[in-house]
């Protein structure tokens, strides 16, 4: 949602550079989407010794360090106006993983992504009044019936409301991400902002932190996989993404990331053995479908890359 949550790109008028260049960056984006999504399936694997606040606790940490270390944001110290934006920008991811984990506890990897991409597509048709537009709206709303199926939330073995619970406050957060990373977009360097927002989330959770250390000390294997996880879901899908944004059209770019909430559900299906109905299935099709829809009939004073990312940016941290 991709799956989401990892970060806003800079922004810049990429441009294609021939088909050979595309084909390139279509592969780098669905290379991204992909890692992010396998980052979640190793992460749920790992809820059973840390649980999921240990887990994003030990991910926010390790990627704080790891992307810290890379770009070394002191050296452009914001503003003090900057740095408390930025500061909330962090919150909101901290915030954003803790409820995706939770979720991501008590529904399938696809069912997740699925429910907490809500919020990027809540954002691209707010004061939407056109009629194509209440269609896709529509779409998502028939979605979310097929996917979580109300009327089997009672039945034990159907869909936990309260996951989904969690997933629609992922969705809030994910919204309030979204926003703040686009204010900070204009005042500081996507790197930089990145890391010091990734170092606010990573010290909001802290207290969770100490507290799942000594597990992880006693369990080097799981520790180890909690780094993949940071790197799979982090460091790997930002990187490959900044690298797809010079080759891709905004269009194209946000076709692609449209796709996390289906790779999500096969991400699931292939690595956690998750399977979805048949009507689920359709759910998370609609829902694509959507967001597709949503970004191929986006105006076209609103088609630039930055702006695309600043109503749909590359999902969690």
């Amino acid at each position: 949602m991709t799956a989401s949550p990892r970060s806003s790109a800079p922004h810049g008028g990429p441009g294609p550079d021939g088909s050979g260049g595309r084909l390139v960056g279509v592969l780098l984006v669905l290379g991204g989407i992909l890692s992010f999504q396998v980052g979640g399936s190793m992460a749920k694997t790992l809820f059973p010794l840390f649980g999921p606040l240990g887990t994003v606790s030990l991910r926010l940490w390790v990627a704080a360090i790891a992307l810290c270390l890379i770009s070394r944001p002191w050296r452009a110290a914001p503003d003090r106006g900057t740095l408390l934006i930025v500061v909330g920008y962090g919150l909101s991811i901290a915030l954003m993983n803790m409820m995706f984990y939770l979720a991501l506890d008590r529904l399938p990897l696809g069912v997740a992504v699925a429910v907490e991409f809500l919020g990027p597509l809540t954002l691209t048709f707010l004061g939407s009044r056109r009629a194509l537009d209440m269609m896709l709206i529509a779409a998502v709303v028939l979605g979310l019936v097929l996917l979580l199926q109300p009327g089997s939330m009672l039945d034990r073995h159907g869909i936990d409301p309260v996951g989904v619970l969690y997933g629609m406050l992922g969705a809030v957060a994910w919204g309030t991400y979204i926003l703040a990373g686009a204010r900070i977009s204009h005042r500081i360097d996507a790197a930089h902002g990145a890391a010091i927002g990734l170092a606010a989330g990573a010290l909001a959770v802290t207290p969770v932190f100490l507290l799942t250390l000594p597990r992880a000390a006693a369990h080097p294997h799981a520790a180890l996989v909690a780094c993949g996880v940071a790197l799979l879901s982090s460091a790997l899908p930002y990187t490959l993404e900044m690298l797809a944004l010079k080759r891709l059209q905004a269009r194209e770019f946000g076709i692609l990331t449209s796709l996390d909430p289906a790779v999500a559900a096969l991400a699931g299906l292939v690595l956690l053995g998750e399977y979805l109905s048949p009507a689920q299935w359709a759910g998370i099709l609609c829902i694509v479908v959507a967001s597709v829809g949503g970004v191929l009939l986006r105006r076209p004073e609103a088609a630039s890359t930055a702006d695309l990312l600043e109503q749909e940016p590359i999902p969690e941290i």
